[in-house]
C-alpha cells in the first residue's frame, strides 16, 4: 500500500462513496482523514517518497475533504434558497446558473502544505444576481448570490475548523481574499477585477496570486478565473521600487534569531519570495515560469534561463531541507510548529528522527544544527545576491 500512490481521483471517488446517505458525515470525514494521513506519514518516516511527493499527497488529501465538505454543504442552501443565477431572476426570466471557483492560495495553491498547514482560500463566484427555484421545486426565500456563497463559505468553514471529539479537519484562512478580514468573504469575478486594477492592491497581494490554484470549480469558468488572476498579478511593470517593497516586505516578516524555519534568515520564505519576485519580474515574458509549485517554478527558471542552474539547485536543495525538517518536527509534536526546539534533547530527537547520526567527535545533534546553518547561511546569501541582481 505505502508503495501505491494514491490519485486525487481515487481519494475523491472513496470518499464520495462513503458519503452517500450517510445521516452524520463527520466521523467519516475524520476517519478517512486518520486512515490517509497514517499512510503518508508511514510512507514519510520510511523515506518512502522524498518530501515534495509526502507534501503534493498532503495536499490532494486537503483538496479532497474541501470538495466533499461543500457537496455537503450544498443541497441544504439549495433546498432552502434555490440555484444562485447570473443576474436577477424572476419566474419567468431565468438567467443561467452562476458558477464559482474556489481558488487554494498559498501552500495548497502550490500543492505543497504539511502537516497541520492551514487552507488559505478565496472563494471567486461569476457574477451578480439572486437565487430561485428549479424546475417544480420551491425555495423558502430568494437571497442575492453574494449572500448565497457567503452562507455556503460560512457553512463548510465551520464543518472544516470546528473543534469535535475527533479533533478539527482543517483550519480554514480566509485572510488573503482582497482587502482581508474587512472586506467580503467572497468576491464576483468583476469586483475582483476591479480591486486589482486599482491602485488599493498591494505588492504582498499580488505576490500571493502566484500560488493561485483552482482547487474546486467546474466547466469553463476556472480558466476565466485563472487568467483573471494572473492578469491582476502582472499588472504592474517590474521597477527598482516594487523590488524594494518586496524586501521590505520580506524585512518586515523576519523573525529574530535562527529558530524558525520559515521566516528566520535563510528561511523558507527566502526561497519563495525570491520565486514570487522572478514571477512577477518576468512572467509575462516567460509564462512556462508561472508555476503554482516552488519546486517546479524553480526548475522553470532553470529551464528558462532566467537562474543560473547552480542558484537554482542550490535553492531547491534547501527548500527540500527545510521542508522536511519541517514535515518531521511537525508529524511527532502533532501540531503546526516551525521553530525548533530548544530543549537539547528534542533537538537530538529531530536530528535523528531525520537521520543524523553521531560521527568522530560530533553529536548527531551537533551534526544536525551544523547542516541546518550551512543551508540557511546558503540560503541567505543567495536570497541577498540574486534580489540585488534582479532588483533593476
Amino acid at each position: 500500500m505505502l508503495n501505491q500512490p494514491r490519485t486525487q481521483e481515487e481519494l475523491r471517488a472513496e470518499l464520495t462513496e462513503l458519503c452517500r446517505g450517510a445521516s452524520d458525515p463527520d466521523p467519516i470525514l475524520h476517519s478517512f482523514q486518520d486512515k490517509e494521513l497514517l499512510r503518508i506519514g508511514v510512507g514519510d518516516l520510511l523515506a518512502k517518497a522524498p518530501i515534495r511527493d509526502t507534501a503534493a499527497a498532503l495536499s490532494d488529501l486537503a483538496v479532497t475533504l474541501l470538495n466533499q465538505v461543500f457537496e455537503l454543504c450544498e443541497p441544504a442552501l439549495r433546498e432552502r434558497y434555490g440555484i444562485p443565477h447570473r443576474l436577477a431572476v424572476s419566474p419567468s426570466n431565468l438567467s443561467p446558473p452562476c458558477s464559482y471557483v474556489i481558488l487554494g492560495l498559498g501552500k495548497l495553491g502550490g500543492r505543497e502544505i504539511s502537516y497541520h498547514s492551514d487552507l488559505d482560500l478565496l472563494l471567486i463566484y461569476e457574477a451578480e444576481g439572486t437565487t430561485a427555484a428549479v424546475g417544480t421545486s420551491a425555495c423558502i426565500e430568494s437571497i442575492t448570490n453574494n449572500q448565497y456563497f457567503t452562507e455556503l463559505t460560512q457553512r463548510a468553514i465551520r464543518v472544516m475548523s470546528q473543534m469535535g471529539p475527533m479533533g478539527r479537519l482543517y483550519e480554514v484562512d480566509m485572510r488573503l481574499r482582497p482587502t482581508g478580514k474587512s472586506g467580503s468573504l467572497v468576491l464576483s469575478l468583476a469586483e475582483f477585477r476591479r480591486y486589482f486594477e486599482g491602485r488599493s492592491a498591494q505588492v504582498w497581494e499580488r505576490q500571493s496570486l502566484t500560488r493561485a490554484r483552482t482547487v474546486r470549480g467546474d466547466g469553463r469558468f476556472p480558466e476565466e478565473v485563472q487568467l483573471a488572476a494572473r492578469e491582476a498579478m502582472l499588472a504592474l511593470p517590474w521597477s527598482g521600487k516594487l523590488a524594494q517593497e518586496i524586501l521590505s516586505m520580506r524585512e518586515k516578516l523576519e523573525a529574530p534569531g535562527s529558530r524558525n524555519l520559515k521566516r528566520s534568515r535563510g528561511g523558507i520564505i527566502d526561497i519563495e519570495f525570491v520565486v514570487q519576485a522572478f514571477q512577477l519580474k518576468y512572467g509575462r515574458d516567460h509564462p512556462a515560469i508561472l508555476q503554482t509549485n516552488t519546486w517546479s517554478a524553480l526548475e522553470a527558471l532553470r529551464d528558462a534561463g532566467l537562474l543560473p542552474a547552480g542558484e537554482a539547485e542550490k535553492l531547491r536543495e534547501g527548500y527540500s531541507f527545510l521542508r522536511l525538517v519541517k514535515a518531521r518536527l511537525r508529524i511527532v509534536t502533532d501540531r503546526s510548529q516551525n521553530e525548533l526546539p530548544e530543549k537539547p534533547e528534542e533537538l537530538g530527537k529531530l536530528a535523528r528522527r531525520l537521520g543524523f547520526e553521531p560521527a568522530e567527535d560530533q553529536s548527531a545533534t551537533q551534526r544536525f544544527q551544523a547542516e541546518v546553518k550551512r543551508m540557511t547561511t546558503q540560503i541567505r546569501q543567495l536570497y541577498t545576491t540574486i534580489m540585488e541582481r534582479e532588483r533593476g
